[in-house]
């Protein structure tokens, strides 16, 4: 299945090429994961993927290759299993970013619709409709840019990564790789620079304030703003209440917890 899943996604993709113009694919921005990652000896080198091969199937290979190249260019104390953090932090993720993540490929069509709704409205792309899968593939593949284009690659490379790797696989990458505001990339930097702990020892109400950041890093970083990171923290709770990773009880002790910070 997952054999005819990745030929029909590469089929996808070329078809993506042929539909769109080159110039929607742009390059990841300077601040991208990729961006500063060396490739291991084993995998042909980004100089020889970027000079060499046409930009579609540089983009095929790096999503097939995405658990190696990333990890590849971390620090090894910096990558952090998933095994290794506290159910609370994947769960709270899920709740509260994309909570039927277990039961889409890559792309959620109801996403999709309710975004294409918004953005009809609007007239141009104010919502995308992104699951976890392309929220990744968007970090470290892409740029941010709203067209259709990019949101079509987005959503062929997701298909591409859920064919390749395990549920597992995509939330231990997209917490190693996203950005938590205050300078961190990764959850292990962030458990370390918001709470001074590593992330296997960070509490519920902790591990819903990280998983609250990724949607907007700088309003909702507690240094800066701790009331708005308060509410956040609090919906993400709610959240995980609703999705019933927590009971009742659990919620309202989380909620009354105070957000300590590590002192700077």
């Amino acid at each position: 299945m997952k054999k005819f899943l990745l030929l029909l996604v590469l089929l996808s993709a070329g078809l993506c090429w042929y539909v769109t113009r080159p110039e929607t694919i742009k390059a990841p921005a300077s601040r991208s994961f990729l961006n500063r990652l060396e490739i291991p000896a084993s995998l042909p080198s980004r100089d020889f993927l970027a000079a060499r091969l046409p930009r579609p199937v540089s983009l095929v290979y790096r999503a097939a290759h995405l658990k190696e190249t990333t990890r590849a260019g971390m620090p090894a104390e910096d990558w952090v299993s998933l095994s290794d953090l506290p159910p609370a932090l994947p769960q709270a993720l899920v709740a509260v970013e994309d909570h039927r993540f277990y039961s889409h490929h890559g792309i959620d069509p109801n996403g999709i619709l309710r975004a294409i709704l918004v953005n009809i409205q609007a007239d141009e792309v104010v919502e995308g409709g992104s699951t976890l899968t392309q929220q990744l593939v968007k970090n470290t593949l892409l740029d941010a840019e709203r067209t259709m284009g990019r949101k079509a690659w987005e959503a062929v490379l997701a298909l591409i990564v859920e064919a390749r790797y395990s549920k597992e696989d995509i939330l231990e990458m997209y917490l190693n790789t996203t950005f938590f505001g205050n300078d961190s990339v990764g959850v292990r930097k962030a458990s370390l620079g918001y709470f001074g702990v590593e992330p296997k020892d960070l509490s519920l109400p902790e591990c819903a304030v990280i998983a609250g950041l990724p949607n907007a890093p700088t309003a909702f970083n507690p240094y800066l703003d701790l009331k708005a990171c308060r509410k956040r923290r609090d919906h993400v709770l709610t959240r995980m209440a609703e999705e019933g990773y927590i009971d009742e009880a659990a919620l309202e002790k989380a909620k009354k917890a105070g957000i300590h910070l590590a002192l700077h």
